[in-house]
């Protein structure tokens, strides 16, 4: 298994957004590679402008 990990910097007041639309578009994309396994967002607690994405890939 592969992890992506991305960090993002997001205005806080447009973080919600920023989430709403990555699931619409960029999850939406990956579901249709058969190697992707799924994806996490996290909002981090020490970092209000950072939002963090995991991708699992089935492989490289």
């Amino acid at each position: 298994m592969v992890i992506e990990l991305l960090n993002f910097k997001v205005v806080p007041d447009l973080r919600e957004d920023f989430i709403h639309k990555d699931a619409q578009i960029w999850t939406t994309g990956l579901a249709e590679y058969a190697r992707f396994l799924g994806k996490q967002v996290w909002i981090s607690h020490n970092h209000h402008t950072e939002v963090i994405v995991i991708i699992r890939w089935a492989m490289r």
